[in-house]
């Protein structure tokens, strides 16, 4: 029995099915092995948070370079309202830090406390 030109014959056919599949095995296993791997997941994923911190930090200084002058004018022109504006968020960010603080002994003893 003859096959159609470009028909591919029924083993070639079989052998890039085989050939497939075990690609798609070879991704599996990679997958599987990257999973189980989690000293390395964790190195990737402090790395990637010590670029976002960075990123972070260089966005922070650039808004202090640019904040500078007119702080430092305000400051001059009356320091009592800056001062105020000061303690307030002094102040909120001293309650964060017992809110959060009372949060996770909370959640260390298990709700209870």
């Amino acid at each position: 029995m003859t096959r159609p030109e470009g028909v591919p014959a029924e083993g070639e056919v079989v052998e890039r099915d085989v050939e497939q599949l075990r690609a798609d095995l070879g991704h599996t296993v990679e997958e599987l092995v990257h999973r189980v791997d989690v000293p390395q997941r964790l190195r990737e994923k402090r790395a990637e948070t010590t670029e976002r911190v960075q990123a972070e930090v260089a966005r922070a200084r650039e808004t202090v370079a640019q904040k500078a002058p007119a702080v430092q004018d305000a400051l001059r022109e009356s320091p009592a309202v800056v001062g105020g504006v000061l303690a307030a968020f002094l102040l909120l960010c001293v309650r964060t830090l017992v809110a959060r603080r009372r949060a996770r002994r909370k959640e260390d003893t298990g709700g209870t406390g």
